[in-house]
């Protein structure tokens, strides 16, 4: 009797043990990606690097690179709460599949997680 209360505790400690590791890593992984709450703070990249998300949405403001497009809630992307505008840098090596943009033009764009468009259609 004394083995198998040993081996039923060993059990449950092991068991906490790895939910509460897994439970600290997803976690921290959520984390890492929560965006600003204040979309003007944040800095946005102005270089290309690795995709991070695709939105579609049309062009509301253009201010110099950095365009305005709103959408759906763009929550992922640093638009902050239920947000439905987010701020994309578009650069010179940004892939213009389609020609320049306007205001009002409906967009399809491939985003870093700091906002660069690294192509947008």
């Amino acid at each position: 009797m004394k083995i198998l209360n040993r081996h039923s505790t060993m059990a449950v400690a092991l068991t906490v043990g790895i939910v509460g590791a897994l439970s600290a890593g997803l976690a921290w992984a959520e984390a890492e990606y929560v965006p600003s709450s204040n979309p003007r703070a944040q800095e946005l990249d102005t270089k290309p690097g690795p995709a991070f998300t695709m939105i579609d949405g049309k062009v509301s403001k253009i201010d110099g690179n950095v365009y305005v497009v709103e959408g759906p809630a763009y929550n992922a992307t640093g638009g902050g709460t239920n947000s439905n505008e987010i701020r994309v840098f578009v650069g010179k090596d940004t892939k213009k599949i389609s020609g320049e943009k306007r205001v009002g033009d409906k967009i399809r764009a491939e985003l870093t997680q700091g906002g660069f468009a690294n192509s947008i259609q």
